[in-house]
């Protein structure tokens, strides 16, 4: 029982700081960035090739900034000429760019998986009050806690996060009081990219191995959660990506041999949400378009 518990803490935070990721592009820019993905499969991908050579804090440090490069390579080469554009033609874009990286992915680092071994201690376990729990369920629960916390933060008591919530809230108002909009939206797909690297660390962990769609069904489900948490305010977006984790990991728990139908269960919850709560469990005054 306390494993489960633990895992479903795990997952919920594995999902809350990838759907976080996803909802600070959201709220700056109106803008369901499906390329997230392709930033978590690229920390993972850096990762795998430098931790046996290089060894493990190495490793991660490349995987946080080359992540938080390519999250701003992004905005800088495709969506910044994008801004004045419509959200279906956002959309698209970012559509256009995952699909990219995936066949570039592929063709650097090749379609079959690559293998490694990036922290093997975490697959071992503890005893804790004669329970054996992983060690990779701790390190996950205490990694998203670190960042959720160190997330709000800087969002609540910095001047930049000041900004990018009030971005968040109301984009163009926020501009005519001064906010300056290729800071804040730089530092947003910046941050993405620092919290995809730390979801590649924790999956990646997990798999041992990662190919060019690593990050396509995370980030679809990290989606679900930032909708059921309200698009466009971040607490929700963690919120809603939590849900989604803990509810994933309780229902494979729960359905045993039936846990085949653990997605149709999710979804089932997730409409009757929308149904009750259209806006999202935390809906955001500021939020006037949906994508």
């Amino acid at each position: 029982m306390i494993q489960t518990i633990l895992d479903a803490l795990s997952f919920g935070g594995l999902y809350g700081l990838a759907a976080l990721g996803i909802g600070l592009v959201f709220g700056v820019m109106r803008l369901v960035n499906f390329a997230h993905g392709e930033l978590i499969a690229i920390g993972a991908y850096l990762l795998v090739i430098t931790v046996p050579s290089l060894g493990l804090l190495a490793g991660i440090a490349i995987a946080v900034v080359g992540t938080a490069l390519l999250a701003l390579l992004m905005e800088l080469g495709v969506f910044k000429r994008l801004r004045s554009a419509g959200p279906a033609v956002l959309l698209v874009a970012s559509f256009g760019v995952s699909v990219f990286l995936q066949r570039l992915y592929e063709v650097i680092f090749g379609a079959l998986p690559i293998s490694a071994q990036v922290a093997p201690w975490m697959n071992g376990v503890i005893d804790i009050g004669g329970t054996t729990v992983t060690r990779g369920s701790i390190v996950t629960i205490i990694l998203a806690m670190v960042l959720l916390v160190g997330m709000w933060f800087f969002i609540d008591r910095t001047t930049l996060g000041l900004q990018i919530r009030a971005a968040s809230s109301d984009f163009q108002t926020a501009r005519l009081l001064g906010v300056r909009s290729n800071r804040v939206i730089g530092a947003a797909f910046v941050f993405s990219g620092i919290l995809a690297a730390a979801v590649a660390f924790v999956v990646v962990t997990q798999r041992g191995s990662v190919d060019p769609l690593f990050g396509v069904n995370i980030t679809i489900l990290a989606l679900v959660g930032t909708v059921i948490g309200g698009l466009g305010s971040l607490q929700g977006a963690a919120l809603g990506g939590f849900l989604v984790g803990s509810t994933i990991s309780l229902l494979n728990a729960f359905l045993g041999n039936y846990r085949v139908y653990t997605y149709t269960w999710l979804f089932i919850l997730v409409i009757i949400v929308l149904i009750v709560r259209p806006g999202g469990i935390v809906a955001s005054r500021g939020t006037k378009e949906r994508v």
